[in-house]
């Protein structure tokens, strides 16, 4: 899983019948054999609850009712200090034992493999993700049947599931099967004769509606107060409406739907990806000519000129750095995101080849690859 459309084509199997027949519009199932092995499994999850595990990062349902925390959770000590809402592994077996759910809520923050398919599947797909997991015991069902305010692509990762979909009815997931269900579908789920685990990958699209708002910001004339007894009938609301109407209009009319388009793209910031940030600077303390630099995973770089003929503007992720233009065939030459000895960085001297690789590193662009054992 090493480039975003990979991963989204994972996902929804092709990619451009997805985007023209059921995004936003109407479910679809893929049938597959990927279990996502690289990205969680059973086993993953077991480490997960054993390593000091909080509320609300673990939640544990039934029948869509939601269990107290001290169903399954303890007092510890932390760093010293009692903390609540810590999972008890022989607590939270018992409640599993028994027929109940659990949740991993938002695990793409706390699980790398997780974190890394939600970070590329965002920049697939430019709509904010979030993911859970659920693992649900044999016969059981955590939730009641319900609609979700967001886009869900379901991956059944092992065991089976029944589910009863909104405009698909009655379907079996078996492992590597995947289900999309656009925002307001109505389903419900329930595993089989064995235990359940799947991925639930929320999709928190962006709309229209969202983007309309935003050039409507700035229409004072809408944050005007409504006259005084509106209510109370009369053609005063009315009378209120129409200049009203008609700066709206003129303000759309005026818009450029190119300028708004840019001003969106900009203000998207992908989720960066952390992993390796702080073995990259370890590493990178003692760079040589030697060594060899690359993009770190997930990370897209993009130069464009600075404010004057002496800087460029290096854009990554979460930030914008101005660079002097000396280096700009280096710089692009880094961007490419291919392995790079840093002695061969063109247009600068070796002193200041080192010193850019150094700085890109600990702007987390750049990981330091490791040399193949002798």
């Amino acid at each position: 899983m090493t480039h975003h459309h990979d991963v989204l084509q994972r996902c929804v199997g092709d990619t451009a019948a997805f985007a023209a027949q059921h995004w936003g519009r109407r479910p679809l199932v893929l049938r597959t054999d990927d279990v996502l092995a690289d990205v969680l499994s059973v086993d993953d999850v077991d480490a997960v609850l054993i390593s000091a595990a909080r509320r609300p990062e673990i939640r544990v349902v039934r029948d869509g009712r939601t269990l107290p925390e001290s169903d399954y959770c303890t007092p510890v000590r932390l760093g010293g200090r009692p903390t609540e809402g810590v999972v008890d592994p022989a607590k939270l077996a018992e409640r599993f034992a028994g027929g109940d759910t659990i949740v991993l809520q938002s695990l793409h923050r706390t699980h790398p493999a997780v974190g890394h398919l939600a970070a590329l599947l965002e920049r697939a797909i430019s709509h904010p993700v979030q993911v859970n997991a659920y693992l649900t015991p044999p016969g059981a069902a955590g939730l009641r049947p319900h609609a979700d305010r967001h886009d869900v692509i379901v991956r059944q990762l092992h065991g089976t599931k029944h589910w009863h979909v909104a405009g698909l009815g009655e379907l079996e997931l078996t492992p590597g099967d995947a289900l999309y269900m656009p925002t307001g579908t109505e389903h419900s789920a329930r595993a089989n004769d064995a235990t359940s685990l799947h991925l639930t990958i929320g999709i928190l699209r962006i709309t229209y509606r969202d983007v309309l708002r935003r050039v409507l910001d700035t229409v004072e004339a809408l944050d005007d107060p409504l006259p005084l007894g509106w209510a109370e009938g009369g053609d005063d609301l009315a009378d209120g409406l129409a200049p009203v109407l008609r700066t709206v209009a003129a303000h759309l009319d005026a818009t450029d739907p190119a300028d708004v388009a840019a001003h969106e793209r900009s203000r998207r910031r992908a989720r960066p990806d952390h992993r390796g940030r702080l073995a990259a600077l370890v590493h990178g303390a003692a760079l040589t000519l030697d060594d060899v630099v690359q993009l770190r995973p997930g990370t897209v770089a993009r130069v464009a000129d600075g404010d004057d003929a002496h800087r460029i503007r290096l854009v990554l992720d979460d930030r914008t750095l101005q660079l002097p233009a000396v280096g700009r065939v280096a710089v692009e030459k880094l961007a490419t995101g291919g392995p790079v000895r840093v002695g061969d960085l063109p247009g600068i001297d070796e002193q200041s080849r080192v010193t850019l690789a150094r700085r890109l590193i600990v702007e987390g662009m750049l990981a330091v690859v490791p040399s193949p054992p002798s």
